[in-house]
């Protein structure tokens, strides 16, 4: 069973993203919270049991990631649909994403024995973001946070996007380049 259950608590957490979503367009922000606060839990205990009994699979490599967009980007937008997030930041926030996916998929095309190695500057960006997408959810259902803090995480968020579009540049931008030009 061990062998299995990060790809379980992966599987378990990209079928919690509909009802978050839906709970936050309805405005039903405490469902929301309660179950987005489970899967960020499920995606700390996923990659914590995988690395620690080396039980990393080809399937986790491919939906780990796939789960926490998901669950980002779902997060993000019915937030943003509702006016809970400015439009520009969801608009920042997004673009990274998109240029990080655009990024992958020409990289796997053009690149050679392309490895996907995640950046620390990508997971300190995606910590962040599952931080602020929380205190957002928390801040809707009517339990105050304070603006400083938010403004603190989009100012987090800019750096880290802005960093970690630069190591992506670096890698594997660079050997994408020099494939297209």
């Amino acid at each position: 069973m061990l062998r299995v259950l990060p790809n379980l608590l992966t599987i378990f957490r990209f079928f919690l993203v509909y009802p978050i979503v839906l709970f936050i367009l309805d405005n039903n922000f405490l469902w929301a919270i309660l179950l987005y606060i489970l899967a960020a839990i499920t995606d700390f205990f996923d990659g914590s049991i995988a690395r620690k009994y080396d039980l990393v699979s080809e399937f986790g490599k491919i939906a780990d990631p796939i789960s926490d967009k998901t669950l980002i980007l779902g997060a993000l937008i019915s937030l943003s649909l509702i006016g809970e997030i400015d439009s520009i930041m969801a608009f920042i926030i997004l673009g990274r994403d998109v240029f990080v996916i655009v990024g992958f998929i020409l990289a796997s095309l053009l690149v050679k024995d392309y490895e996907v190695r995640p950046h620390f500057s990508g997971k300190l960006n995606a910590l962040f973001l599952m931080v602020y997408l929380g205190l957002i959810i928390i801040n809707a259902s009517g339990y105050f946070i304070l603006k400083e803090i938010i403004t603190f995480l989009e100012i987090l968020l800019i750096v880290t996007i802005i960093l970690s579009i630069y190591n992506y540049l670096k890698y594997p931008g660079r050997a994408v380049f020099k494939q297209i030009f």
